[in-house]
């Protein structure tokens, strides 16, 4: 036998001490069937945001606030996540963090003003990025509230 086959032999035999025996093949090499998924599922229907959706999470937003995830999505939105609610709520106020608006409540007028308020306040401070306010590592967006008594 040679040293290539000892090896071999050595590495399949250490195989069926250390796996499980549905991965091997009966001479110990490594069954790569065992690793191919079983079946594969595709999504046959793609959610998409629409007028609905935002009339929904707008609200939401009136009813139970911002940070109310979770029952918006129970009450509202189920067939979306917490995160996706989250976001596109930051996107409708334009801004990317909620921070400054804990359990914060507005119809869709409430909304569009804050969204214009941190257009203006982005156009201002140069932190106006994407139709989102940002803030950035030199904390203009807060400096900038500060000064002129913004919440």
């Amino acid at each position: 036998m040679s040293t290539a086959d000892a090896r071999v032999r050595w590495a399949n035999d250490m195989r069926a001490v250390v796996t499980r025996a549905d991965a091997l093949r009966s001479d110990g090499s490594i069954d790569q069937n065992f690793f191919k998924p079983k079946r594969v599922v595709f999504e046959t229907q793609s959610k998409k945001w629409g007028d609905d959706e935002r009339e929904r999470l707008l609200r939401g937003l009136e009813t139970h606030g911002v940070g109310a995830w979770g029952v918006m999505k129970r009450e509202l939105l189920p067939e979306w996540d917490t995160l996706q609610l989250r976001v596109k709520a930051s996107k409708m106020m334009g801004t990317q963090s909620l921070a400054r608006y804990p359990k914060w409540r507005g119809d869709a007028a409430a909304v569009k003003a804050e969204y214009e308020k941190n257009k203006a306040i982005g156009e201002a401070t140069g932190c106006w990025k994407n139709g989102t306010l940002v803030e950035d590592d030199d904390g203009s967006v807060a400096k900038y509230m500060a000064e002129h008594g913004l919440t």
